[in-house]
C-alpha cells in the first residue's frame, strides 16, 4: 500500500495507473476508519482495478469549532486497516497541502439540495464539502467514487456536482452500515459516553416505529411526525436537530404520506451530533 500526502507524488501514480488503463476507485474519508467505510471500499475493489482512500478532517465543513476540535483522529490504526482492506493508496494530506496560503477562496453551493435539512441547521457546512470533494476529484482522478447513504442529503449533493459540473465519474451510493442494535455506524459513536450510547438506539429504533404505523394506516404527515418526535424525545440527554420528511430526489419537504419518502433526522445525545436515514415507501 502507498501512502502520500504530497499532490506532486499523487498526480505521478494516478498518471502511471491511467497509462496502464486502470479502473481508479475513490473512497474519501474523514479518518477513524469502521465497518462502514469499509463497505466503501469492498464495493470500489468489486468495479476497480486500483483503490484510493482518502483520509482529511476538512476544516472548512466544520460550521462549530468546538466539532472540529473534538472530531476523532486515528491515524496509525486506520492505516492499518486500509492495509488489511487491500486498498492500494491512502491519500493523507495536511490542511496546509489542501489549503495553501495562497489560495483564493472559492465558495461553492447547490442552493435547491441545501435549503433543508443539514444544510438549514449546519449553515456553510455543503459549501465546504462542495470545495474539498471537488478539489480531491480533481486530483485522484477517479472513474468511480463511493459514498455512504448515511450522510444521503451530502450524496445527492455530491451527485448533482457531478452531474452539473460533467465530471468524467460515477458517483455510487453505498448503503448505511449498522451495529446489531440498529445505530447507524459512524466515527461520532465513538464520543458517546456507555448511558448515551444506550439513548443512540432511539434512532433506529424510531424508524421501526414509523415503518409500523404507516403500515397500520397513519395517513396524516404532521401526526406522523408528532408520533415519532415524542418518541425520540423519550430518550434522557437527546434533542432533536431536525426530524424532516422530504422527496428523495429533490430534498424538498413533502406534504402527504405517498410514494417514496426520505425520513431523515439529525438529533444531539449529549454532546454528540448524530445523523440517520430511510427512504420508506407509503402503502397505497
Amino acid at each position: 500500500m502507498i501512502v502520500v500526502s504530497e499532490i506532486g507524488k499523487l498526480k505521478e501514480i494516478i498518471q502511471e495507473w491511467k497509462q496502464k488503463g486502470e479502473i481508479i476507485g475513490f473512497c474519501p474519508t474523514m479518518g477513524t476508519l469502521h465497518a462502514g467505510h469499509m463497505d466503501l471500499v469492498t464495493q470500489s475493489k468489486k468495479q476497480c482495478s486500483k483503490t484510493i482512500v482518502s483520509i482529511f478532517v476538512n476544516p472548512t465543513q466544520f460550521n462549530d469549532p468546538k466539532d472540529f476540535a473534538s472530531y476523532p483522529i486515528n491515524t496509525d490504526s486506520d492505516l492499518q486497516y486500509c492495509q488489511e482492506q487491500g486498498v492500494d493508496l491512502v491519500f493523507l494530506p495536511s490542511v496546509e497541502v489542501m489549503y495553501p496560503k495562497s489560495l483564493t477562496p472559492i465558495q461553492m453551493s447547490i442552493p435547491s439540495l441545501q435549503s433543508n435539512l443539514c444544510g438549514r441547521t449546519r449553515p456553510g457546512h455543503f459549501e465546504g464539502v462542495l470545495q474539498v470533494v471537488s478539489k480531491l476529484f480533481h486530483l485522484t482522478e477517479p472513474h468511480f467514487a463511493f459514498f455512504g447513504l448515511k450522510d444521503y442529503q451530502q450524496f445527492r449533493v455530491i451527485s448533482a456536482l457531478v452531474m452539473e459540473l460533467n465530471f468524467p465519474l460515477q458517483v455510487i451510493g453505498v448503503p448505511t452500515k449498522r451495529e446489531q442494535d440498529g445505530l447507524a455506524m459512524s466515527s461520532r459513536n465513538l464520543r458517546l459516553t456507555p448511558k448515551d450510547r444506550e439513548t443512540a438506539t432511539l434512532i433506529p429504533r424510531m424508524f421501526q416505529l414509523a415503518k409500523k404505523t404507516l403500515v397500520g394506516g397513519e395517513k396524516n404527515i404532521n401526526t406522523w411526525k408528532e408520533i415519532l418526535t415524542e418518541f425520540l424525545l423519550t430518550g434522557i440527554n437527546l434533542k432533536i436537530d431536525y426530524l424532516e420528511v422530504v422527496d428523495p430526489l429533490t430534498l424538498q419537504p413533502v406534504t402527504n404520506l405517498s410514494g417514496d419518502i426520505l425520513l431523515a433526522t439529525a438529533v444531539f445525545v449529549g454532546e454528540v451530533r448524530l445523523i440517520d436515514n430511510e427512504i420508506l415507501t407509503c402503502p397505497n
